[in-house]
């Protein structure tokens, strides 16, 4: 005679094993691409609930709007299937752009043995041509967060507790990109927590339903991701920019030691 309880528990371990089989198919079905990582489609928590309760935009003179205000309100959002850089794009990867297409170089850009540093001093434009150029994209905004902080929503790519062992964010300097063992997402993407900022295809403008003022709001600055406290020095504000809900800006032709870049690429329709 069956076991009720038993025939039970036994369909529960059919369910979960086959739950995991056709999650694991779902991955399988997108192919591998060298120096990329797929993110599967899902929900993913977007934005925070986080307040400057320390006073921070008052002590560093930021704008109002900045700290926490234009990351709310906290939301889950569903994003098909993608791919993302494993690493941000280096020098090397870089130089082999500006040789193969006559593109001209950062003009404070000097080729160096850094080779498997970070490119930085590249203005959005950059950004945006690099990525067309190696057959990929720039990831829009909510694509770098999901990345970031995986399905559980970490506020770190870490986790949830600020640690700034995990990565690059006392330096002082960029680092070889994969450098933090730690700073790596739940997908198993690096550097996303310290080294550089990196643009990402957005205007930076209030979430929808924000209540955030901000006087750069608008079709005039791109958004950056990421945190650069370790090459801007800012290292007491490192708890806030490395948490992956964090949003910095800048105009599409501005460049710094800060910024540069991850592609990212669409999975083909089977259509």
């Amino acid at each position: 005679m069956i076991d009720k309880n038993n025939k039970k528990k036994s369909c529960g371990y059919l369910l979960i094993i086959s739950s995991l089989f056709l999650f694991s198919c779902s991955i399988e079905k997108a192919p591998r691409i060298e120096g990329m990582v797929y993110i599967p489609s899902g929900e993913f928590i977007m934005g925070s609930e986080d307040v400057d309760t320390e006073g921070l935009a008052k002590e560093f003179g930021d704008r109002k709007g900045r700290y926490y205000e234009d990351e709310k309100p906290m939301r889950k959002i569903f994003l098909k299937g993608f791919y993302i850089g494993k690493y941000e794009v280096t020098n090397m990867e870089y130089k082999a752009f500006v040789t193969a297409a006559g593109y001209p170089p950062p003009p404070t850009w000097v080729n160096n043995s850094e080779v498997n540093h970070p490119v930085t001093n590249v203005t959005w434009f950059d950004a945006y041509n690099y990525c067309a150029w190696a057959g990929k994209r720039l990831p829009t905004e909510e694509e770098w967060e999901k990345a970031a902080r995986g399905p559980n929503g970490n506020k770190y790519p870490w986790g949830n507790e600020y640690d700034e062992k995990k990565a690059n964010l006392t330096k002082g300097a960029t680092a070889p990109v994969g450098s933090f063992e730690t700073d790596k997402s739940y997908y198993g993407v690096y550097d996303m927590g310290g080294n550089i900022m990196e643009w990402v295809d957005a205007w930076y403008k209030s979430y929808p339903g924000g209540k955030a003022e901000n006087k750069d709001f608008g079709e005039t600055s791109r958004v950056l991701r990421g945190d650069a406290g370790n090459v801007i020095g800012h290292y007491s504000l490192s708890k806030i920019y490395a948490r992956s809900s964090s949003r910095h800006y800048g105009h599409t032709d501005e460049a710094g030691d800060d910024a540069g870049i991850r592609c990212a690429k669409s999975v083909k329709s089977e259509n």
